[in-house]
Order: C-alpha cells, then sequence, then structure tokens
C-alpha cells in the first residue's frame, strides 16, 4: 500500500509538472485563452498564465519530494477543484476545442479534461494522510524548488509589458516605397486608409507568429468593443489557408486582401507579423507579435 502511494503522489506531481511545461512551450496561446474568457485585461491575464505554470511546477515538486506536504496537498486539491469548474463552465457555455491544459502540444477536450481532474482528485484523496519527508537541507531545497516554479515562466519567458522595456524600439524597418507601390498598384484600387485610424496587419496564412498575432488583435478588438472596420490584413497565401487563418484567428470581421508573397515579403523585409499603425494614410509606427500591446490597440482604434 505505501509503494502503491508513492506511485500515486509521484505520479500526480510529475503530472502537473509536465502539464506546466507543456503550457510553457504554448505560452502565447495559453495568455489568449486566459484573455478570452474576458475577465481581466491582457496584462494580467499574462501574469495569471505565468502564475497558473508556476504554482503547477511548486505543487509538482513539493508532492514528489513530500515538503510542506499538508499545504501542498490542500492547494493541489483546491487547484483541481477550480480548474474542473471551469471546464464545467467551458463545455456547458463554450464550443472550445482544447482546454489548453496540455498546451497545444498535447490537444485535449474540455470534457476529456474533465474527467482527468475528476480520477486526479479521487486519487488525490487516496494519498491525504501522507506526513512530511524529513531530510537535511529541507530549506534550501524549498528555496530551489521556489526559483525552478519562478524563474521559467516569468524570466526565461517574460511577459511582453517586461520585454518591451528592454528592446530599443518597437518601431521596425519597414519598407515606406514597396508599400506606397503596393497601394498605387491597380489591384488596390478602392482601398484606403485615409480617412482616420487604422491597424494594417501584413502576415502569411502559414505563420505559426502571424496566427498567434492575428487572435491577439481578434481578442483585444473583441473584448474592447472595438471598431472592426479599422483592422486590415494584408495577406499572402492560398485561399484555403487564408479561410483557415481567418477561422483560427476568429478573424472574419476584418478586412483581407491578398496580396503576392514578394510584395508581403518586401514590405516587411520578411518579418512576419508586423502591424502597421496608421493615421489618414500615413503610417506612424509598426509593431511585430510582442510591441502590439493592448493598450496600443485601444488607444489607437478608440
Amino acid at each position: 500500500m505505501n509503494i502503491l502511494k508513492t506511485i500515486i503522489r509521484i505520479g500526480i506531481g510529475a503530472f502537473f509538472i509536465v502539464s506546466a511545461v507543456l503550457k510553457l512551450l504554448s505560452l502565447a496561446n495559453f495568455e489568449l485563452y486566459i484573455y478570452s474568457f474576458n475577465i481581466v485585461n491582457f496584462t494580467l491575464s499574462c501574469f495569471a498564465a505565468r502564475a497558473i505554470i508556476a504554482a503547477e511546477i511548486l505543487l509538482g515538486l513539493l508532492l514528489i519530494a513530500k515538503m510542506k506536504y499538508k499545504a501542498a496537498w490542500w492547494l493541489t486539491l483546491l487547484m483541481l477543484i477550480g480548474f474542473s469548474l471551469l471546464l464545467v463552465y467551458v463545455i456547458l457555455f463554450r464550443n472550445d476545442n482544447n482546454c489548453h491544459c496540455m498546451g497545444d502540444i498535447v490537444e485535449i477536450k474540455p470534457s476529456l479534461s474533465l474527467i482527468k481532474n475528476l480520477v486526479a482528485i479521487a486519487l488525490m484523496l487516496c494519498v491525504r494522510k501522507e506526513e512530511d519527508y524529513r531530510f537535511r537541507g529541507r530549506i534550501v531545497a524549498l528555496v530551489i524548488a521556489f526559483l525552478a516554479a519562478i524563474v521559467p515562466p516569468f524570466i526565461l519567458f517574460p511577459m511582453d509589458n517586461i520585454y518591451n522595456m528592454f528592446s530599443k524600439s518597437d518601431n521596425l524597418n519597414y519598407n515606406e516605397p514597396e508599400f506606397n507601390a503596393l497601394m498605387a498598384d491597380s489591384t488596390m484600387q478602392g482601398v484606403s486608409f485615409d480617412d482616420g485610424n487604422y491597424i494594417v496587419g501584413v502576415v502569411s496564412s502559414g505563420c505559426e507568429f502571424c496566427h498567434t498575432g492575428g487572435l491577439k488583435l481578434s481578442e483585444i478588438v473583441s473584448n474592447n468593443q472595438l471598431d472592426s472596420n479599422r483592422v486590415v490584413y494584408l495577406i499572402w497565401g492560398d485561399s484555403t489557408s487564408i479561410c483557415q487563418f481567418q477561422t483560427e484567428t476568429k478573424s472574419n470581421s476584418f478586412r483581407f486582401i491578398p496580396i503576392s508573397p514578394i510584395q508581403a515579403i518586401h514590405i516587411v523585409n520578411g518579418q512576419f507579423p508586423t502591424f502597421l499603425i496608421m493615421h489618414d494614410g500615413v503610417v506612424q509606427s509598426t509593431a511585430d507579435l510582442r510591441h502590439l500591446t493592448e493598450k496600443k490597440v485601444i488607444s489607437h482604434l478608440q
């Protein structure tokens, strides 16, 4: 029985750590998933995503090493219950194909994830009466566990607003003559950005970072009830992949203008995605995936 309890305890702890690592590897989409609930702003959603990952790593390590076991047990149980209640809400009121419990690498439907959590709760009850493992250097081990939980999500994968503080500029070296040449092209007849503020995204339909940037912009516009007519995409790719891009990034309300890959590459010097922040037909600034902040989008489109 003791061996079985040890296997259960280590298994749950290891599963928490694996789950955290998988979320970390697709952190941008996990941030956006939290933001899609429209409970807090994008910055707090980014913080919440990292806090969840850090908590899973720390609790996993504490369960495996049996350090601060009672506190770790209760916190793990409460986290599983909280996630389960959230999954019930998702199942009843949303149509999500992936709950991001295991990131994007291992996609799990909310219903299956709920079953997983209920099994984990039942297993947690089996190891409720375990005691702390006393050993020398416990304080050092606790500090190491805490650092192992905090450093990856908050230091190695910093939040956008922290990253942007240390980056030199949010202006990319886009090619103004090429952009002006595109606007003068006969294929762009009837397209004008001269009547106020626009955000023009130059993207590739098959680019993973463009998908993330597109979803980020869609969620910001939707959550803040901004004018979707003020967002335009210059996109290259075949018709099928463009339709897939629109669906996966929730961008159907935006205007899409297909352009050739040569034109797109020349305009942004091969850096995708690039967002042109325009006023009355003039590009005032540009932003990449990380510099496209919620504050910037709101202030420009509001």
